[in-house]
């Protein structure tokens, strides 16, 4: 191999704070500079889109900036929703992109075919953020996924599993012992349990917090980093006493501190994740977790958080076991003891860049189809044609059947 693999990484919202967004912005951050150089291409995706979260996050912007990262920020006027592809509106991007300086394209995408990436000739590597469906494109050249649950529901779609693989949203380690107690007016003494979330109305839960209320007592307190500003209306008509609450936050260190004052981490989420970054980062600090099933979206955050947390089927359920958190220290260090190995082993940097750099080295210098990949690609193509056909002329498709 003979000089550095270019990558451009595009991503409209790209410095945003969400899962999606750090793990592109960790990749491009952390993979060898001696082996990859990186354009990291994001624009702010305020107003187009409703969450509260998505424009340039500056503990984000300023992460890139410190891990040397080139941000080249090109302008979208807006997004026209009623093309399939949502195609950008007066978007400078084509004015100061040129695809031939990169051997690559590394994005983040909800699955099926998106602006402008259908519209590149070089071999476009996704990371699949939702289970929303496949790109059958032919420049899709691997897809990655933050979870075994995510593939599992993509391949269902007709995903090709000879050009995917699992990588998560990496963690690191805990980057302070510090904590939030004294700050907060929490006694050394309490049971603190809480989750951190995004600002968005969409994603609210309101089992958590209706559960705390059922436990509440003078040592048990609830912190809430981030997350809808419903939790606080949630929390003035259930006349909460002992909840905090921290204004959202993409500084890693504040994420740190905030997670070594839980004993529990509580999480609650209406659609669920497709991962659940939150919960790698909790099981790196040692914290047992909770969470309950999502039945409006996806449910992978039971397998993340694996032997080290609990899984409520509803609310009822998630009050009981909420409370035997609270109440059981014998139960918080049976989930906690194995919580470290368990992220270091699965969701470590080094396990993503390792993995992700011999898939960028394979796409670039050995992108051929073998004939497994000829075989499902000819087995997808004839089974979408007569599916296809039959949904048309069912009549004559059941009349050639007929006959033999």
């Amino acid at each position: 191999m003979s000089g550095k693999i270019k990558i451009a990484f595009i991503k409209f919202g790209g410095m945003a704070a969400g899962g999606t967004e750090r793990w592109l912005q960790i990749m491009a951050a952390n993979l060898p500079k001696d082996k990859f150089d990186i354009d990291y291409y994001y624009c702010d995706a305020k107003p187009y889109i409703d969450r509260k979260d998505s424009d340039t996050c500056p503990d984000r912007l300023k992460y890139m900036q410190e891990n040397n990262v080139n941000l080249i920020k090109f302008e979208v006027k807006g997004i026209d929703s009623k093309t399939k592809t949502y195609n950008w509106i007066e978007s400078n991007f084509w004015d100061i992109f040129d695809e031939t300086k990169y051997d690559l394209i590394q994005t983040a995408k909800a699955g099926p075919e998106e602006y402008p990436y259908f519209l590149l000739k070089k071999p476009i590597i996704e990371f699949v953020a939702l289970e929303a469906g496949v790109d059958f494109e032919r420049n899709i050249a691997y897809s990655f996924h933050p979870s075994a649950w995510q593939r599992k529901e993509w391949l269902k779609k007709g995903g090709n599993p000879y050009k995917s693989c699992v990588i998560p949203v990496p963690v690191s380690e805990k980057l302070t012992n510090e904590n939030l107690r004294e700050e907060l007016d929490i006694p050394d003494d309490a049971i603190v349990a809480g989750y951190h979330q995004r600002n968005s109305d969409y994603i609210y839960s309101p089992i958590p917090l209706n559960a705390f209320s059922k436990i509440e007592s003078e040592n048990k307190y609830f912190i809430i980093l981030g997350g809808s500003n419903k939790y606080r209306e949630q929390a003035e008509s259930l006349n909460l006493k002992n909840i905090r609450f921290i204004e959202h936050s993409g500084d890693s260190k504040l994420v740190s501190k905030f997670l070594n004052t839980l004993d529990i981490f509580a999480h609650g989420r209406y659609d669920g994740e497709t991962y659940g970054t939150v919960f790698a980062e909790a099981l790196m600090h040692r914290l047992p977790c909770l969470s309950h099933q999502s039945y409006a979206g996806a449910n992978a955050h039971k397998d993340t958080m694996g032997p080290c947390g609990l899984w409520a089927l509803n609310e009822n359920d998630y009050v009981q076991k909420l409370r035997e958190l609270y109440e059981s220290k014998d139960l918080r260090d049976d989930l906690s003891k194995n919580a470290r190995d368990f992220a270091e082993e699965n969701y470590s940097l080094k396990q993503c860049i390792n993995k992700s750099e011999k898939i960028y080295d394979s796409t670039k210098y050995k992108n051929k189809i073998s004939m497994k990949e000829r075989f499902f690609h000819l087995t997808r193509f004839m089974y979408k044609f007569y599916i296809n056909q039959f949904l048309r002329h069912p009549k004559i498709i059941f009349n050639i059947f007929k006959r033999g």
